[in-house]
């Protein structure tokens, strides 16, 4: 057979012994994927110093079809050389990367048809003791991989020559470093061995049939560096040298050329090279170890400062969080002393209010529940003015829902570059602080700085909203009831203030709010005007007009529709005795007799001709009265039963069933008696009426409920 030369200048040697060069050069394996090897290649630069060598393995594809047939030859060579070229600019890039981070670098490559064979080709070729290469090109990295995942890494670790050290590489990082054994090396410095040998050229077949030959690319000169020359243990190398050695020393006997003597000096010689050879090896070896330790201390070094630089962020955050958390206590603090403060202020104008009540009421009135607040409270309650807090805009204004002093309220901005601004602000004022009922919105404070008024905020929307149909919750019929009832009261109390009676004029479903336990309440009613006792022409604010208002409001409560001839179909309902048709029956079933009645009530608040409208105060409560008496007697049952037929519902507790004397809100917005409440959420973290999971277990005192209880206690003494 033909010995072949490999590509560091290292051939076949008499004996069969292979010979290669301890090679100091860090090799870089790299594939036609640029961006993949990119990350492997940095890794190698930024852990080893020195000269580079790229490898690569080249995969020759077939000719194209049309390669076929005759001239197919010259064919085939065309095709080979243009994907040799393609490979060797790739190569190129590599190597200018390398540059780039200044650091010299070569390349070598093969072709073979395996790529796992190739690279292991390459090692033995090039006699390879450091090498770099990708693991796990087809998976994403993650920290717990410590294994190979593919199948060419997994052949070379198994395949290569034991000495080569080899550190496999996934996306940038370490995970699986191969030990080289250096011990399987043989020695043999001889100074004929530096002799460069000739080498294959580029693109010249090694060995092997055409799709599966290994070709090289080298320069004889690399033998010629500062290296020594090696060969890899096999049997049988040592006893080559033995037998030659003995022939000379038989033929210097017969020659009469020194015998013994020149023998002995050549046994010294060889003796010294052998202590050299292991020397050499010897310091190789601890030149290893300390490239090992020196990587490995770097690799721990690195990962310590990755875990003080994560630490020290840790730290940073948790000082961020202790920071806010400081800020957040010291307005806490803040707040406690302003609510003290306003603790202590309403109690002394409580006491003063107490001494002064019976000469003026008003005043009372006024220190008891109205506040004067600064605009930056107002900013900060309505969070800047954020638009998502915003509930309705008109053209005198705009609403918000805010958080003022630890109460949810209703803020109303009026205009204050209008006109109309600050008359519109005085005169609502001057109406709602004078007006107290049970079902109307009270004013809580006010903003002269920014002409805004605060009332009380209620949580369940407007009647408008509950009778829409994309409603998630309807009202039952005798909530509707009890609501017609409440309005009716409210505009009774309007209509008959002193010293002339206020119309609300702009009386809809829009303008009925629903409070806890569904109470309702009137809003914009303050800028109701002054009902004149002169005649009203036709069209003005009026009695009537709030009446008509109030026909059409039972139509809905009826019907659930908004439609311009609603009057009109509940009359042709009526009259074909088919008044089901056109209830709303997401409110249940409808007693038809208090059905009936409600409808022809209606309709005649909803007459054209106003003369014809009955009397609110006179005929419309008397009536409204009636049903809902008989409403909740049919619903209440037990020896209370006319006892709770006197009181409000919304007055007793849901729990105990009595008149509540301290009611807090809960969570689920149901409002309790202080006791019994508390008595429960020792025990249940639910709602005592709907049996779901509260969003929080905190208690707000209701003050207006409270309000109107001990108002009601007033005007309903208890007999002796």
């Amino acid at each position: 057979m033909m010995s072949t030369t490999r590509e560091d200048g290292v051939g076949d040697v008499p004996g069969g012994t292979p010979r290669a060069v301890i090679n100091e050069r860090v090799y870089v394996a790299v594939g036609s994927d640029v961006e993949e090897s990119r990350l492997t290649l940095n890794w190698a630069l930024e852990n080893f110093d020195g000269n580079f060598r790229i490898i690569h393995v080249h995969r020759p594809s077939p000719p194209p079809p049309s390669s076929s047939g005759p001239g197919h030859h010259s064919g085939n060579s065309n095709h080979q050389e243009m994907e040799r070229q393609r490979m060797h600019a790739l190569l190129n890039e590599y190597v200018h990367m390398c540059n780039q981070a200044e650091v010299s670098a070569e390349k070598r490559y093969v072709e073979t048809a395996d790529i796992g064979k190739g690279i292991v080709e390459l090692i033995e070729q090039h006699a390879i003791t450091k090498l770099v290469m990708g693991a796990a090109a087809d998976r994403h990295y993650n920290e717990a991989m410590t294994e190979l995942q593919s199948t060419k890494a997994m052949f070379v670790n198994q395949h290569a020559h034991p000495s080569c050290y080899i550190w496999f590489i996934c996306n940038g990082h370490l995970i699986f470093m191969r030990e080289g054994n250096l011990e399987t090396f043989d020695l043999d410095v001889t100074p004929s061995m530096l002799a460069p040998n000739p080498v294959v050229g580029a693109g010249q077949s090694v060995a092997g049939s055409p799709h599966n030959s290994i070709h090289s690319e080298s320069d004889s000169s690399e033998v010629a560096d500062d290296l020594a020359l090696v060969r890899y243990e096999r049997a049988g190398g040592s006893n080559h040298g033995t037998h030659s050695n003995t022939g000379n020393r038989a033929s210097w006997n017969e020659d009469g050329m020194g015998g013994d003597k020149l023998y002995e000096q050549l046994q010294r010689a060889m003796t010294e090279a052998a202590d050299a050879k292991r020397e050499a090896l010897q310091e190789l070896l601890r030149r290893q170890n300390a490239e090992k330790a020196v990587f490995e201390a770097t690799h721990r070094a690195r990962s310590a400062e990755n875990l003080y630089a994560e630490e020290l962020n840790r730290r940073r955050d948790i000082e961020e969080m202790l920071s806010q958390e400081k800020e957040a206590v010291e307005m806490m603090k803040n707040q406690n002393s302003e609510l003290q403060m306003l603790l202590e202020n309403m109690l002394k104008a409580n006491e003063e209010a107490s001494s002064d009540q019976a000469s003026e009421p008003s005043r009372l009135t006024r220190l008891q529940s109205i506040s004067e607040f600064s605009f930056s409270e107002i900013q900060e309650a309505i969070n800047n003015f954020d638009p998502s807090l915003k509930i309705d805009e008109g053209p005198c204004g705009s609403t918000y829902k805010g958080f003022l002093r630890n109460t949810n309220v209703t803020i109303k901005m009026l205009c204050s570059d209008s006109s109309e601004g600050p008359s519109l602000y005085h005169k609502e004022v001057e109406v709602t602080s004078k007006l107290r009922h049970p079902n109307l919105v009270s004013l809580m404070g006010v903003c002269p700085e920014a002409w805004a008024l605060i009332y009380e905020h209620l949580p369940n929307g407007s009647l408008e909203e509950r009778l829409s149909r994309d409603s998630n919750y309807r009202l039952p019929w005798l909530v509707r009831t009890r609501i017609s009832l409440e309005i009716c009261s409210a505009l009774i109390f309007m209509h008959s203030s002193e010293p002339h009676g206020l119309v609300h004029g702009n009386l809809k479903p829009g303008n009925i709010l629903l409070g806890v336990n569904f109470v309702s309440k009137l809003s914009d009613y303050g800028k109701v005007a002054v009902n004149s006792p002169h005649p009203i022409a036709e069209g003005e604010t009026s009695f009537e007009a709030d009446v008509y208002s109030f026909g059409a409001i039972l139509l809905r409560l009826l019907t659930g529709r908004n439609a311009l001839n609603l009057d009109e179909m509940v009359q042709t309902a009526l009259d074909n005795n088919n008044l089901n048709a056109v209830l709303d029956a997401s409110a249940g079933d409808w007693p038809i007799e208090l059905a009936v009645q409600t409808a022809e009530l209606a309709l005649r608040c909803c007459d054209i001709d106003s003369r014809n409208r009955p009397n609110i105060k006179l005929e419309v409560w008397p009536l409204l009265e009636q049903m809902v008496s008989m409403c909740e007697a049919s619903e209440t049952t037990g020896p209370r039963a006319e006892e709770q037929n006197q009181v409000p519902q919304y007055f007793t507790c849901p729990i105990m069933h009595e008149i509540m004397e301290d009611p807090l809100v809960a969570g689920d917005g149901f409002t309790y008696e202080a006791e019994a409440i508390r008595g429960w959420l020792d025990q249940h973290d639910t709602s005592p009426m709907t049996n779901l999971p509260l969003p929080n277990l905190n208690l707000v005192p209701n003050r207006t409920l409270r309000s109107a209880i001990q108002e009601w206690h007033q005007n309903h003494p208890i007999p002796n």
